[in-house]
């Protein structure tokens, strides 16, 4: 089954961009309602979508998850600052056969989505935030035709060897990530800067000093600036 629950936030009368949210983990939807806001108020003729998981978070049932991640780093020995990059890369990569799995059935959703709207690959793009912004790079790069931009937000390189098995399509990766981030850690942007180099897909990094692990409106304003500008 590819189908999500989801809300969906349409900015005129026939949208000619689509913008697919996704949240992260321990999350929801409502989390990023003030960030979608600042979304609207500054691009036209887009439907923004936030699909949400079925699956309740493992560590508070009042929110939700992509996948598990207690039982792969049951110490957040990701989230220490003494853990080395690799380390942090190695933890993450154990996730690939379900981050693989998510984001096959995100794709679904989203040619779904296309089609409802009338809406083309090139004007599609795909964000997220912490774990929706693993899923959104993993999703954006084994899609089989190229979107316009992956906007990953305080995100990581996520199950690297099963992406390089799986790896489609080049679309143009825009990385936001706070100085201060501990969740995701900010040391980890380097990697994921070189990882992209290394397979030759574009990317943009932004980065926003003392900022700790979460969404901010200067990112938004900077990720609708890039949209606006492709089209």
């Amino acid at each position: 089954m590819s189908d999500f629950s989801y809300q969906s936030f349409k900015i005129g009368n026939e949208p000619k961009k689509l913008i697919v949210f996704l949240h992260g983990y321990n999350s929801c939807i409502e989390d990023l309602l003030p960030s979608i806001k600042v979304l609207e108020n500054n691009l036209s003729d887009a439907i923004i979508v936030a699909p949400s998981s079925e699956l309740t978070c493992e560590r508070n049932p009042l929110k939700k998850q992509w996948y598990a991640l207690t039982d792969i780093d049951p110490d957040k020995r990701r989230r220490n600052p003494v853990t080395s990059t690799n380390e942090i890369i190695d933890i993450y990569n154990k996730t690939g056969e379900r981050i693989s799995n998510v984001a096959k059935r995100i794709n679904k959703f989203i040619t779904k989505l296309q089609k409802e709207y009338k809406i083309t690959n090139k004007n599609t793009y795909i964000m997220g935030f912490s774990q929706g912004a693993m899923l959104a790079i993993y999703t954006g790069l084994t899609r089989k035709t190229k979107v316009g931009g992956v906007f990953p937000f305080a995100g990581v390189i996520c199950g690297k060897d099963m992406l390089e098995k799986e790896l489609n399509t080049n679309p143009n990766v825009y990385l936001f990530h706070g100085t201060s981030d501990l969740a995701v850690q900010y040391k980890t942007l380097e990697y994921t800067k070189d990882w992209l180099d290394k397979h030759n897909i574009y990317w943009e990094a932004i980065e926003y000093e003392g900022i700790e692990h979460k969404l901010i409106t200067d990112e938004m304003l900077d990720a609708t600036e890039i949209i606006n500008r492709n089209n």
